[in-house]
């Protein structure tokens, strides 16, 4: 098995020992791109002045063909003839689909499919919920951390926003069922990445009430507070503020199962 980890920068593995490659960095960054396209048909042209766009064409060709080459013996590493995925056919190349290769951000795509499937069929089940959490916990920072091309960033936007949608899913699974706990940790993780993102902001904050934790919820809104103000220059959304108030207060013990159900169970788009 061939393990391709994307998330947080790039690494390959065969049987968990880690694959060393001689592919140099456009080399690299090209079978990053592969994996992560794996299946779609790109044109030689392009692949070559994506990566080796500074060279003059014939030597960004040769480039390209001697990294192909290497990727290729990569593939071979899995034992399952794996150089036979990765075909030129004339001036195409493309990476087929095989069981031996695993992608993490394929497994996350995965995981946002079952989620928001699962949502709007009815609850998610327990299966889901688990291929959902192990996918969601193999997010350990941004697509290719660390690297900064216009695909690299736009796949970033992209797998981030699948990432958060898939997790506040299981937060928000875990906060209808009661399980307080298990939503808290959900949330956090997402803040820890994201911790701007104001609406996850809120409901963990509603979460912590829930819990029995309303000094923490209130320590959480100064926390936030302090952020927007230092990073933004801004103070928090008016929602925010007004569950802050809220909370301070004792209003939201009024009537807490609504508000609850007023967060919880409702859709959240990225």
């Amino acid at each position: 098995m061939l393990r391709v980890t994307l998330l947080g920068g790039a690494a390959f593995t065969v049987d968990q020992a880690m694959v060393r490659t001689d592919l140099g960095p456009a080399g690299r960054l090209l079978a990053c791109f592969l994996f992560e396209f794996m299946g779609q048909t790109h044109r030689r042209e392009r692949l070559a002045d994506l990566f080796w766009g500074e060279l003059e064409p014939e030597k960004a060709r040769s480039a390209l063909n001697t990294a192909v080459w290497r990727i290729r013996k990569m593939l071979d590493r899995s034992g399952a003839k794996g150089a036979n995925r990765l075909v030129t056919i004339g001036d195409d190349v493309v990476l087929e689909p095989a069981d031996f290769i695993e992608v993490d951000t394929h497994a996350l795509e995965s995981a946002f499919r079952r989620a928001v499937g699962g949502r709007g069929a009815g609850p998610l089940s327990a299966r889901d919920e688990d291929e959902v959490g192990d996918a969601v916990a193999r997010y350990r920072g941004p697509f290719l951390d660390g690297d900064d091309g216009d695909w690299v960033l736009q796949e970033r936007e992209r797998l981030h926003c699948l990432f958060v949608r898939s997790t506040l899913e299981l937060m928000r699974a875990a906060a209808r069922r009661g399980l307080h706990e298990n939503a808290l940790d959900c949330g956090r993780r997402i803040l820890a990445l994201d911790p701007l993102r104001e609406s996850v902001q809120r409901e963990v904050m509603l979460l912590l009430v829930l819990n029995g934790q309303r000094a923490d919820a209130i320590h959480a809104y100064q926390r936030l507070r302090g952020l927007l103000k230092a990073d933004l220059g801004i103070e928090p959304m008016p929602d925010t503020r007004r569950l802050h108030h809220d909370i301070v207060s004792g209003a939201i013990f009024e009537n807490l199962g609504a508000y609850a159900g007023s967060y919880f169970g409702e859709a959240t788009t990225c």
